[in-house]
């Protein structure tokens, strides 16, 4: 695991998607799972990330809504790359009960689109519902000092 400064965790998501834009474009969503205990900076870092894709709204997590979609628009990201995406889709499947509850968020409509990146946290808890991720993201803040994490990409 690498040891990220909070304060350069843009930096750090930027890497990220510049793995997932060397992937090429995919034929379904294209999915970054993450995982690591409640504090770790999963939603931190889907915030970071998304600010990286130039969303201007407040990304907060989905935790009781289980859901949010935010829509990307203009030709180009922040760091000037062609857009890949016109959406994110951000999942926190902590509270789900049952794999099956994940149904309700009708996730044919959204892992079938090529053009959407899929950002779950919690991925454990959807079972073999959840198709293999492109990524997998995992954050730990096991001995990790104030204002750092441990960060390890899969």
């Amino acid at each position: 695991m690498q040891k990220v400064l909070l304060k350069d965790l843009s930096e750090f998501a930027g890497n990220v998607l510049a793995t997932v834009w060397m992937g090429g474009p995919q034929h379904k969503a294209t999915i970054i799972a993450l995982r690591g205990d409640l504090g770790a900076g999963k939603t931190t870092f889907v915030q970071a990330l998304c600010k990286r894709l130039g969303i201007t709204a407040t990304v907060q997590s989905p935790t009781y809504v289980l859901m949010k979609s935010y829509p990307l628009e203009g030709p180009t990201t922040t760091f000037g790359a062609p857009r890949r995406f016109n959406r994110v889709v951000h999942i926190d499947a902590y509270r789900l009960e049952k794999p099956q509850e994940f149904s309700a968020l009708k996730p044919e409509q959204f892992l079938q689109d090529p053009s959407a990146l899929v950002l779950v946290e919690w991925p454990e808890k959807l079972g073999t519902l959840l198709p293999k991720p492109t990524l997998t993201v995992v954050f730990s803040a096991e001995a990790a000092g104030e204002g750092e994490r441990y960060i390890e990409v899969i």
